[in-house]
């Protein structure tokens, strides 16, 4: 699988992550709320790398980075499995985003 599916397969794997928590939350209108939203946020982010959109890679990159400061912090609340995977997929997407060539195979140079 090339780095592009990989980002994409990533981020689809965390928006489904914080929609599954607005949807076991669904009496907490804020939590549904903020989990619709980070998980949509997720989603047409990777929906721009897909399609190899030039405007979706720097707000890649710093949502990775948010959800990894996010992960560690929830692995030090004792939220463990679910802040390692959360790290492990946002570290992912942080260091394919980081390589040039990969940046240049979601622009299709």
């Amino acid at each position: 699988m090339r780095a592009k599916g990989l980002i994409t397969l990533s981020f689809v794997f965390v928006a489904a992550y914080f929609l599954g928590i607005a949807a076991i939350s669904w009496g907490d209108n804020l939590q549904v709320a903020g989990g619709v939203f980070i998980g949509s946020l997720h989603l047409l982010l990777a929906w721009g790398i897909l399609g190899g959109r030039e405007w979706s890679i720097s707000p890649s990159k710093y949502l990775a980075f948010l959800d990894m400061l996010f992960a560690l912090l929830w692995m030090m609340l004792g939220v463990i499995i679910q802040g390692a995977t959360l790290f492990v997929l946002s570290t992912l997407i942080l260091i394919l985003l980081s390589d040039p060539d990969v940046e240049a195979e979601i622009r299709g140079l």
